[in-house]
């Protein structure tokens, strides 16, 4: 059996889910708003159990979160993978 869409005004909807401040969860929402970070960059400066995991629910509940490469510092020749929020309309 097919599950439903969600129908109506709200697949096209542009808001964010609501995600409490207090939990890990809120603390990398509110670091990607900031500037783009990597898993180890939201790693040393949040109190995070594993960036990579809260990323990955943040995307499940349905906000934009891509990867870009970008250089690394301390090697020129290798590139830092950060993720970005991404543009909402």
């Amino acid at each position: 059996m097919k599950n439903p869409g969600r129908g109506g005004d709200r697949d096209t909807s542009k808001t964010l889910p609501k995600v409490d401040a207090n939990t890990q969860q809120g603390h990398v929402l509110e670091a990607l708003k900031q500037r783009p970070m990597s898993a180890a960059e939201l790693q040393w400066s949040l109190p995070l159990a594993d960036a990579r995991a809260v990323v990955r629910d943040l995307r499940r509940k349905g906000i934009p979160i891509t990867t870009k490469k970008h250089p690394d510092p301390s090697r020129p020749s290798r590139c830092v993978q950060r993720y970005h929020l991404a543009e909402t309309d």
